[in-house]
């Protein structure tokens, strides 16, 4: 797998300087109504990705992405544990709490 990802980032390195070189014509850029200005056009399309991401990465943040993930997990777990007690319940195998030494409810260690 790590040189899949490693032929799929070289793969991808060669594209973007391709797609430099081909494009070495200049774009003009107006910047509203006062000011205009000619920059070569691989730097115009990649200062664009650049602010893509930037702006991608912190609506993740604001948008609490991580949280999501923290979510998930903390579900699965209490599947896992309610699984556990219906398995308990069951007779098949004997619930022990969190903290517990011999399975008596009263003892804590």
């Amino acid at each position: 797998m790590r040189y899949l990802k490693a032929a799929f980032f070289f793969v991808l390195a060669v594209a973007g300087i391709l797609f430099g070189i081909s494009n070495q014509d200049n774009a003009t850029v107006h910047f509203f109504w006062y000011f205009s200005k000619s920059y070569p056009l691989y730097l115009v399309l990649f200062a664009c990705f650049l602010a893509g991401t930037v702006i991608a990465i912190l609506y993740g943040f604001i948008s609490g992405g991580d949280m999501k993930d923290k979510e998930r997990r903390s579900n699965k777990h209490v599947e896992d544990l309610k699984g556990r007690l219906k398995k308990a319940q069951a007779g098949k195998t004997p619930f022990t709490p969190p903290g517990s030494i011999d399975g008596s409810p009263g003892s804590t260690p």
